[in-house]
């Protein structure tokens, strides 16, 4: 199985990432359709830098969309009431709709490094190199 880096997308040796429920439904779907290469995902220790980046990108950007999920759900559950009462079917378009709005962080999905003593010092070692 060939290690490919998630950053630069060549094939390199680097520090694991997680497989989490993003990368394993995208394994699937992939599998579905005859299209996986099954390769093992990794971050080389030249993109350490770039990807400290966006998997900070990706959780301010996580957090961002869910915030604005809870205002919306809270504006759809809460004006119905204040205006004519109790509304089912203004609930499920405001779940509805608030999963929609978490659901589109997966286009800018940026994996965890798995959690093993050597991606710990890799990930040190990357941030002494910044500083």
């Amino acid at each position: 199985m060939a290690k490919v880096c998630i950053i630069c997308y060549q094939e390199k040796n680097g520090v694991p990432v997680q497989d989490d429920a993003v990368i394993r439904a995208i394994r699937s779907i992939k599998q579905r359709l005859h299209m996986a290469k099954n390769n093992a995902l990794v971050v080389c220790a030249g993109c350490m830098e770039a990807y400290q980046k966006k998997r900070q990108k990706y959780e301010r950007d996580l957090v961002m969309h869910v915030v604005l999920a809870g205002v919306v759900l809270v504006v759809f559950v809460l004006a119905p009431i204040f205006t004519s009462g109790f509304s089912i079917p203004a609930i499920v378009l405001g779940v509805l709709l608030a999963a929609l709005i978490v659901a589109l962080s997966v286009f800018s999905h940026c994996p965890k490094i798995a959690g093993g003593k050597e991606e710990k010092k890799e990930t040190a070692k990357a941030e002494k190199r910044k500083k």
